[in-house]
C-alpha cells in the first residue's frame, strides 16, 4: 500500500483502488497514458498540486497522450532523483543543485529590504539612532581627554622676571621660586580678563592692552611662552584651582548629557531594528513553510529534506537573514559614523600622526577579512551537522513508540551524539580562527605599531 507514487513507479504491477473497487492496474508507463485515469490524476496531483490536477487530467482526456506522458516522465525523473535511483537521475539532481548554487544570493539583500518595506518608518528612526550612537564615542573621547587635561590645568613653575626683554612683567606678586601657571597650546585659548581688560604680555615686552592696570591684575597671559603657545599666570593659587574645579564640573555635566543621549540613541537603534527583524523573520517563515507545502512528493524523499532538517531550517534560516539586514545594518551605520567623525577629529588635532596610524590600517583590515572567511567557512559545515542532528532528534521523538518497542533508545542516542561529534573539526577550525585573529593584539602589533610611529612623529 503506497501513497507516495515515487516508491512504486518501478513495480511490475500497480493496482489502483477507488472506494474498495479495483479501477486500474498495470505498469507505471502504461497507466499514465490512460486519459482521465485515476492513476494519472494521482500523478498530476502529486507533481503540480491540486489546482492543476484537473487541467492535466483534461488534457489527457482530450487525447493529448504525449503531454500526459511527458508530465509523468518528468515526475518520474524527479521522484527517481529523490529516491536516489538511476545514475542519470542523480546527475540531473547534481546539475540542478549547481544551478541553484549559482543563483544563491542573487538579489538577496534587495528582496529582504523589499519584504521589510512596511517597516520603512522604523528603519529611518533606527538609522537616526545609529547615527546618534556612532557620534557618542568620538564625543566621549573628547570629553574624557579634556576632563583629564583639566586636572593638570594648574602647575607650579619658576619665573625669573626681567631677564631680557622677553621676560615676564615685573608685577609685585610674582614669586620667582614657585608661581601657579596654566599652559595652553595656542594663544587664543588663554584669557585673563579683568575689569573688561584682557591682560596679555607680548614678545615686545609690553602689555597688549590695559597698560599699568595689568600690573595689579589678578592674572595675565604671556603670549610667547611656551613657543607657539601661551601661559596664564595667577596671583593666587585659589583662582587656578577654582577654574579647574569649574572646568571639571562642566565636563561632568557633559558626561551626564552624553549618557542621556546614549540611552535615547541606542534605544531607538535597537528597538527599531529589532522590530524590523521580527516582522521580517515572521514573513520569511510564512513563505518558507508555504513553499515547503507546495513541493513535489519526491522532494521529501531526499535525505537532505527530512522532517528534522526542514524544521531546523525553518527555525534558523530566517534568523540568519534578519541578522544580516536588521541589527547588522544598524551596527554598520554606527561604525561608519564613528570612523568618519573620529578621522575628522584626528586630522584636525594632528594630521601627521593620523596618516602614520592609518598606514597600518590596510594590514589590520586584511587580517580581519581572513579571520571572517576562516570562521564563515567552518560555520557552513556546522550548519549541516546541526541540521542532521536535528533531523535525528525530531524523527526519533516523533516515532518514540517505535523506538521504545525495539529498545533502540541507546542506538538513537549514539546516532545523535555521533552527528554532533562530527562537528568537532569545524568547531576546532572556528576556535583557531578566532584565536589567531587575536594574536595581533596579544603580540602588540595592533597597538605597538601605531604607538611606535607616534613616538617618532614629533621628530618629523
Amino acid at each position: 500500500v503506497a501513497h507516495r507514487l515515487s516508491t512504486i513507479r518501478h513495480a511490475d504491477n500497480i493496482v489502483v483502488f477507488q472506494k474498495g473497487v479495483v479501477v486500474e492496474q498495470g505498469k507505471h508507463d502504461d497507466l499514465v497514458l490512460k486519459p482521465g485515469g485515476a492513476y494519472l490524476e494521482l500523478v498530476s496531483k502529486q507533481m503540480i498540486g491540486p489546482s492543476a490536477a484537473g487541467d492535466a487530467a483534461g488534457d489527457a482526456a482530450g487525447g493529448d497522450h504525449s503531454g500526459a506522458a511527458e508530465a509523468a516522465s518528468g515526475h518520474e525523473a524527479d521522484s527517481s532523483a529523490g529516491a536516489k535511483g538511476k545514475e542519470g537521475d542523480a546527475k540531473g539532481v547534481d546539475e540542478g543543485a549547481k544551478g541553484a548554487k549559482a543563483q544563491k544570493g542573487s538579489g538577496y539583500v534587495s528582496r529582504a529590504f523589499a519584504m521589510n518595506k512596511p517597516e520603512l518608518p522604523w528603519a529611518v528612526l533606527g538609522l537616526m539612532g545609529s547615527l546618534g550612537a556612532g557620534a557618542l564615542f568620538p564625543v566621549l573621547a573628547i570629553l574624557l581627554v579634556e576632563m583629564l587635561a583639566a586636572y593638570f590645568l594648574c602647575a607650579k613653575t619658576t619665573v625669573k622676571p626681567f631677564v631680557s626683554n622677553l621676560a615676564f612683567p615685573n608685577t609685585s606678586w610674582i614669586n620667582s621660586n614657585s608661581t601657579i601657571v596654566s599652559f595652553f597650546d595656542s594663544v587664543g585659548k588663554c584669557s585673563a580678563e579683568s575689569g573688561g581688560i584682557n591682560c596679555v604680555w607680548t614678545a615686545e615686552g609690553k602689555w597688549e592692552s590695559g597698560g599699568d592696570y595689568c600690573y595689579n591684575a589678578p592674572s595675565f597671559c604671556v603670549k610667547f611662552w611656551p613657543p607657539t603657545g601661551s601661559t596664564k599666570v595667577y596671583k593666587e593659587s585659589g583662582m587656578c584651582f577654582g577654574s579647574m574645579e569649574t572646568t571639571v564640573r562642566d565636563y561632568s555635566l557633559g558626561f551626564l548629557g552624553l549618557g542621556v543621549g546614549a540611552f535615547v540613541s541606542l534605544f531607538f537603534q535597537h528597538y527599531s531594528f529589532a522590530r524590523m527583524g521580527e516582522f521580517l523573520t515572521r514573513r520569511l517563515r510564512e513563505k518558507t513553510f508555504e513553499a515547503i507545502l507546495r513541493q513535489d512528493i519526491g522532494f521529501f524523499d531526499m535525505t537532505d529534506n527530512s522532517v528534522g532538517s526542514l524544521t531546523t531550517k525553518l527555525a534558523k534560516d530566517a534568523t540568519y537573514v534578519e541578522g544580516a539586514v536588521g541589527t547588522t545594518l544598524g551596527l554598520l551605520v554606527q561604525n561608519l559614523t564613528i570612523m568618519g567623525i573620529s578621522l575628522v577629529i584626528a586630522f584636525i588635532r594632528g594630521w601627521i600622526l593620523t596618516l602614520l596610524c592609518l598606514s597600518t590600517f590596510p594590514v589590520l583590515v586584511v587580517a580581519q577579512m581572513f579571520q571572517i572567511q576562516f570562521i564563515a567557512g567552518a560555520g557552513g559545515a556546522s550548519k549541516k551537522v546541526y541540521e542532521r542532528a536535528g533531523s535525528i532528534a525530531t524523527e526519533s521523538i516523533a516515532a518514540i513508540r517505535t523506538v521504545a518497542s525495539f529498545a533502540a533508545e541507546d542506538k538513537v542516542e549514539m546516532l545523535f551524539l555521533g552527528a554532533l561529534k562530527s562537528d568537532g573539526k569545524a568547531v576546532t577550525k572556528t576556535a583557531l580562527g578566532a584565536g589567531m585573529g587575536q594574536v595581533r593584539a596579544a603580540t602588540g602589533l595592533e597597538q605597538g605599531v601605531p604607538l611606535q610611529r607616534s613616538h617618532h612623529a614629533p621628530s618629523l
